[in-house]
């Protein structure tokens, strides 16, 4: 467990493609959740619109449906957000 939360903490500092490397994105943002970090995402929304969000996440979970879903403070909009985690296509620290 100390392994996995050393590679997470390091993959946070490097580049995204190291990160998911390192651990996959659903580690970087439940690590991001729980030592409550805000980091920039690339979201496409599902009409195909793309944006780039600064975000502060608190949960990460499975839906019924089968999707990965992330609860988190989009600070870009000023409200609680559901985000599909299949939907994020880039992820760095803010």
């Amino acid at each position: 467990m100390r392994h996995t939360r050393s590679a997470t903490r390091a993959a946070l500092t490097t580049s995204h493609a190291l990160a998911a490397a390192a651990c996959g994105l659903l580690g970087l943002l439940r690590y991001a959740a729980k030592a409550g970090l805000t980091v920039l995402i690339g979201y496409t929304k599902e009409d195909g619109t793309e944006s780039v969000r600064p975000i502060a996440p608190e949960k990460v979970w499975r839906s019924q449906a089968g999707y990965w879903c992330l609860r988190a403070a989009c600070l870009l909009r000023g409200e609680h957000r559901t985000f599909r985690v299949g939907r994020i296509t880039n992820l760095e620290t803010a």
